[in-house]
């Protein structure tokens, strides 16, 4: 029987995790000003982030901007409850 935790990597790779918390980070961050100034931080970080792996030869990915974006909305969940 394989572990939980194997599992979980075998469905979520860690590159996505990593996205994910980075997400949360920056909206946590940014929702000092506002939430709403915490999503807009999440959204052109995560664009940055794949405009810079296209320039300098790293892994273009629209689904790593989808997990920043949805680490970016768990941490609006956490905060609005």
């Amino acid at each position: 029987m394989r572990s939980i935790e194997a599992v979980i990597m075998k469905a979520i790779p860690q590159d996505k995790c990593l996205h994910v918390i980075l997400g949360m980070l920056i909206f946590a961050i940014g929702h000092f000003v506002t939430w709403q100034v915490g999503i807009a931080c999440v959204v052109v970080g995560g664009i940055l982030k794949e405009l810079i792996d296209h320039f300098t030869g790293g892994d273009v990915s629209a689904w790593d901007a989808v997990a920043t974006l949805t680490g970016g909305l768990i941490g609006l969940v956490c905060f609005a409850r």
